[in-house]
């Protein structure tokens, strides 16, 4: 089992799990989510991040220990440690913020003072609106900041666009900081497309594959060990990396050469999403 999607520590086990590992202390995980901005799921309690998770997001509670709550997301599987403070009961969610960044405020205005920001992807609930806001729970946001559940975006490129310039970081989903298959995930993520975390998990799971060296499209995506990236067009990818510590757009065949010649780290597979999301 791939211990980045198992819900099992030296305490608890999902009670999933009978059958398929020995453990003394089978639970059944409830329904929580997350009550931050955002914050880092880490792989073992003040240990290293492996994802980020966003306000609204679903997470199967299992267990606390010392101020640390061990979890599952919901949507990928990935499991880990955050802070108990992080994660409240789960609540319905009615919108979801479709901009890089989104204030909160006090008031319906925008000379209000700001009290919250939500990256992209985050969750809130609210009905009234007043003067092109939504109250939420945590305040007013702008409604051209925000669409609700079943109207989202259906183009996982043009999202991943809005994190152009983003500064890399290894294990991130937000504009603040964001990493190859943090973009792929959050853009899917949007669009209403299951996405695993990881770039080994995505090769393995998204779309079909091409010959290497077939003529790209919008929407594929280029993976190579330990990267990936999204085809813009035949000429163009975006993604997120360390060279640039940033989110760019660069010319494929240069970026394909370096990476070969920084990392000696060739291009592994070339996949495309028909019938999914693009013709």
């Amino acid at each position: 089992m791939d211990p980045r999607l198992t819900p099992a520590n030296e305490i608890v086990a999902c009670s999933t799990l009978q059958g398929k590992i020995k453990h003394t202390n089978f639970v059944e995980g409830k329904n929580y989510q997350i009550n931050l901005p955002f914050v880092d799921l880490l792989g073992l309690p003040d240990g290293k991040r492996n994802r980020q998770l966003i306000y609204g997001s679903k997470v199967k509670y299992f267990d606390e220990a010392e101020g640390w709550a061990f979890i599952q997301n919901t949507y990928d599987k990935y499991v880990g440690y955050v802070p108990q403070s992080a994660i409240v009961k789960e609540t319905e969610k009615t919108h979801i913020v479709i901009a890089p960044l989104a204030h909160v405020f006090i008031e319906p205005n925008v000379k209000s003072r700001n009290v919250e920001m939500l990256p992209l992807a985050a969750k809130v609930s609210g009905e009234i609106v007043k003067n092109s806001f939504l109250k939420t729970e945590l305040g007013w946001i702008s409604i051209s900041q925000l669409k609700r559940k079943a109207e989202l975006p259906k183009d996982p490129v043009e999202v991943s666009k809005l994190f152009q310039y983003a500064p890399y970081l290894w294990g991130g989903n937000t504009s603040l900081g964001i990493d190859c298959s943090g973009l792929i995930q959050i853009s899917l993520l949007l669009c209403g497309v299951g996405c695993p975390g990881d770039s080994d998990q995505q090769m393995g799971t998204l779309g079909h594959n091409l010959d290497i060296g077939s003529p790209r499209k919008k929407g594929d995506i280029l993976f190579w060990k330990g990267h990936v990236a999204w085809a813009l067009n035949e000429r163009q990818i975006l993604h997120a990396n360390a060279y640039h510590m940033a989110t760019v757009i660069e010319e494929a065949n240069e970026a394909i050469e370096r990476i070969k010649k920084q990392d000696n780290n060739n291009l592994i597979a070339h996949k495309r999403l028909i019938g999914e999301l693009y013709e």
